[in-house]
């Protein structure tokens, strides 16, 4: 199967292909096989995208996905009230079938938003058949990128016990339970490594598991050929937990490792980043709603190979990569700006461009995802995971064709998002989702968000009163 963009306004985020104008993208077989001004092609689907923009799909590099049915929930809840409200109270209720209905229209949210390659970081696998589901929802999406298994044991090491960060031995017979587990997964659906989706492995967080357990963890992980990410130093409290010199200590960094925030690293936690080729998630939206911290995109930049971005809980922020970016970089330019204006000397240098936002997105995400060999830019080679925005419209009058990359950054949100292809499939045309019945979903989504709200309101709300304390934050904050 063939098919032809026509005449997009491309950009590629390849270095040596760099933007056009106007250009063609030929897909064969899945595959991106050409772009240029002009491609002779006549035995091809046409896509007419002269009045859009063409761009690698996005990669969101760190998503709850399972909490899709919360959609909302905590719009106004910092992390202690996330902790109490959808760990300790929701994550339990769920059954097999939520785990699926939340990671399947979670995926669908990502795709139908241009996001084409997710890091799904499922922490909340109670039971076999919530992790067969979960895995089974985003492959019935059809979404690219990495799984990542939760090997914390929810309904026993939970956040209201207060036990993180102490020294410990670990539970080789759980340990042993749940690695059994982690290998059927990676057995049962990830048996090649050239497909859409790939296996990975959440170990448990140190603020509440011994690290010799995580250690382990990380050991099992490798030895499955998992990649690992795990939330990282974005706890506010007064004895820092030092997730990154506890890693360091153990040998545990490596360029198979995605962190999550390290919003709270010391300085001489970065300095043990450097050259280890960890990579790092950066989720503004929530770090700032939520008390973890400012959003460290400087700090990945220098000391990592580069950030990405992530939604993180669409419990309490919307699915739009696009304006997250816009969001991010503008906050990372202010920050850089600040110090300046503290003594009333203007900024004359721009040194955040919104390239380096489009990166973010697109090339540093495909690698922190473990997905760079097949996505994240727009090279002949690579597999078709395109994305088409449209410009037409009254809001985009007068775009910038001359600067696409500008354009997307600056202009666009996921209304703007027309056409998706992923492995060159298209799943989105025309502003709707081409590939599932979407009604069908809709409705399995109102029937398990129904489900979960009833059983909340059964067990006092969202967050039964009085509040469950959470010694991590009582005891040390």
């Amino acid at each position: 199967m063939r098919i032809l963009i026509s005449q997009a306004a491309v950009v590629t985020m390849d270095a040596e292909l760099g933007d056009f104008e106007r250009a063609d993208i030929l897909i064969e077989d899945g595959g991106i096989v050409a772009v240029a001004p002009r491609l002779d092609v006549t035995d091809a689907e046409i896509i007419d995208a002269s009045e859009m923009i063409a761009m690698p799909g996005m990669v969101d590099t760190h998503r709850h996905t399972w909490q899709t049915q919360l959609r909302g929930i905590l719009a106004d809840g910092n992390i202690p009230d996330y902790l109490r409200g959808v760990r300790l109270q929701m994550a339990p209720l769920y059954r097999p079938e939520d785990m699926y209905v939340g990671n399947y229209l979670g995926a669908l949210d990502a795709i139908n938003s241009g996001v084409t390659s997710i890091v799904d970081y499922c922490h909340n696998i109670m039971t076999p058949d919530g992790a067969h589901a979960a895995v089974t929802g985003l492959l019935d999406a059809g979404i690219r990128g990495l799984y990542g298994h939760g090997l914390t044991p929810v309904t026993s090491n939970t956040w209201s016990e207060g036990a993180g960060g102490q020294a410990g031995t670990a539970d080789l017979g759980g340990l042993e339970a749940r690695a059994r587990l982690a290998k059927e997964i990676r057995d049962t659906y990830f048996a090649s490594d050239r497909q859409p989706l790939q296996f990975g492995i959440a170990p448990q967080e140190l603020p509440i598991a011994p690290a010799e357990e995580v250690a382990l963890e990380f050991k099992l992980a490798r030895e499955l050929g998992a990649r690992i990410t795990m939330h990282a130093n974005q706890l506010a409290v007064r004895q820092l937990f030092k997730d990154v010199e506890v890693l360091n200590d153990y040998g545990l960094l490596g360029p198979d490792l995605l962190l999550v925030h390290c919003t709270f690293n010391t300085p001489e936690e970065w300095e043990m980043l450097r050259g280890t080729g960890t990579m790092v998630s950066v989720c503004a939206e929530t770090e700032m709603q939520m008390g973890m911290g400012y959003p460290a995109i400087s700090e990945v930049t220098a000391y990592t190979p580069g950030p990405s971005l992530g939604i993180d809980c669409v419990s309490g922020d919307s699915g739009d990569m696009l304006s997250h970016g816009r969001l991010v970089l503008q906050a990372t330019r202010w920050r850089g700006d600040q110090p300046g204006y503290e003594k009333l000397i203007a900024p004359q240098v721009m040194r955040w461009r919104t390239r380096d936002a489009l990166s973010w997105l697109t090339v540093n995400g495909a690698a922190a995802a473990g997905v760079d060999r097949f996505a994240g830019t727009l090279t002949p080679g690579k597999r078709a995971d395109v994305v088409l925005l449209d410009m037409s419209g009254v809001s985009q009058a007068g775009w910038n064709r001359r600067d696409p990359a500008g354009a997307i950054i600056s202009q666009t949100n996921s209304g703007n998002v027309d056409t998706v292809l992923i492995d060159g499939r298209i799943v989105k045309r025309g502003g709707r989702l081409t590939h599932v019945d979407v009604d069908a979903a809709l409705r399995r989504m109102r029937d398990s968000h129904d489900y979960l709200y009833e059983q909340m309101d059964r067990k006092g709300g969202f967050i039964p009163q009085p509040p469950v304390a959470i010694p991590l934050y009582s005891d040390r904050a």
